[in-house]
């Protein structure tokens, strides 16, 4: 019989603190031992009745017991079940949470049983803020610092926020949350590997204003990192500007932020040697200018014309140093009626041993028309329209049957 896991969900004080409950009761339909804590700000925007009737338990709403009794387990609530918990997860984690839980503080329930987890817990937190507060650098090296104690960011997201403005801040949905929780148990067929991953757009500056490039979201990186992490793999993860929500964090995971071809291919070309499997998911753009100016030009009356040349084929280059035990996959954008056939053009040119075709709406969407090829063009896997959380999945599996 399969021992329940116990999971803990710590709430925060802010308006996402809804979309809680629904985490909270999918757990618990899914066969974890779930327990809420909840702050004393949380009970402002929800009552603790609420979790209570979808798991089944009374909910830790304060330090201080209000009953006497001889129970140690309500005596003590932030350290039980907090002692026990196979898993935490922060959701809403404020500004005001965060900060507590990275240096340490425990003024109420929430954040003590934070002090109280054991060593093998998994721990999650899910930001939801104002998008200002969420640029703040004060905010941004208070994650930082549960990152480097091992915790895994969920989010944010980019999107309307409850205050009435449109930007980053916004929490995960549940079913996100859920997913990257559960997926954690997944086999660790990529043990002691180290993936490298390109991702993102790059920046090719015409002057210090003004430059080219493309709509790459960087989405599709971030889910093969977290899926390669998942897998037990060590990801080094160089990506062109993206907002930061599709930036993966975490234990394993070491970003290097570029901006321009030329740097990606610096960043990759130190990491290339060590790494079991490359994917070059990146969306590189195919031209520089020739000269770039150190002033902004001005603007003239009449035609205006740029000189440009050939970027740097970054998959090109590596896959012509990869070794046999080397793995690289990459990615083909193609329009036209003979996609398929360019896609396999690439595959051999650039020394590949899969491509993933791909189509021009999936550029910072959710999901894509995906295509798998490989055997040097003789295998062709139509995966169809997909989300980019299942082709990633899908290309580390595959990833590490090649490896």
């Amino acid at each position: 019989m399969q021992i329940k896991k116990t999971v803990l969900l710590g709430i925060g004080g802010g308006i996402a603190a809804f979309k809680s409950i629904q985490v909270a009761s999918t757990l618990f339909q899914n066969g974890f031992d779930v327990h809420v804590a909840m702050s004393p700000s949380s009970q402002n925007f929800i009552k603790p009745l609420s979790f209570s009737a979808v798991i089944n338990r009374p909910v830790l709403s304060s330090l201080f017991p209000e009953l006497q009794t001889n129970d140690k387990e309500t005596i003590y609530p932030h350290l039980f079940p907090a002692n026990h918990a196979d898993i935490f997860v922060l959701l809403p984690a404020t500004a005001n949470m965060i900060a507590k839980v990275a240096h340490g503080f425990g003024p109420e329930v929430v954040s003590a049983c934070a002090l109280s987890l054991p060593e093998h817990c998994k721990r999650y937190y899910c930001p939801a803020m104002n998008a200002e507060m969420w640029q703040q650098i004060t905010v941004q090296n208070n994650m930082t610092l549960l990152d480097d104690l091992g915790w895994q960011r969920i989010g944010p997201e980019q999107g309307h926020l409850a205050c009435g403005v449109i930007g980053e801040g916004r929490m995960s949905e549940p079913e996100s949350i859920i997913d990257a929780i559960c997926n954690k148990d997944e086999p660790k067929i990529l043990a002691d590997k180290r993936v490298l991953i390109l991702s993102g757009p790059t920046l090719e500056h015409i002057d210090p204003v003004r430059f080219i490039s493309n709509g790459s979201s960087g989405k599709m990186g971030k889910e093969l990192a977290l899926a390669a992490v998942r897998f037990g793999a060590s990801v080094d993860f160089i990506s062109g500007p993206v907002a930061s929500p599709n930036l993966p964090s975490g234990p394993g995971i070491k970003v290097k932020n570029i901006l321009s071809a030329k740097e990606m291919l610096y960043e990759a070309e130190n990491s290339f040697p060590e790494a079991d499997i490359a994917l070059f998911v990146a969306a590189v753009s195919d031209y520089m200018p020739v000269e770039t100016n150190s002033s902004k030009l001005p603007k003239n009356k009449g035609e205006f014309s740029l000189k440009f040349e050939s970027t740097p084929d970054i998959a090109a280059t590596l896959g012509s140093t990869k070794t046999d035990e080397q793995i690289c996959i990459g990615f083909a954008l193609e329009t036209n009626s003979d996609a398929v056939d360019k896609a396999k053009s690439k595959l051999k040119s650039k020394n590949l041993d899969a491509i993933i075709l791909n189509g021009i709406k999936s550029f910072g969407g959710e999901k894509g028309h995906f295509s798998y090829i490989s055997e040097c063009g003789q295998n062709v896997e139509k995966w169809g329209v997909i989300p980019k959380t299942q082709c990633a999945q899908q290309i580390i599996n595959k990833a590490a049957e090649l490896v």
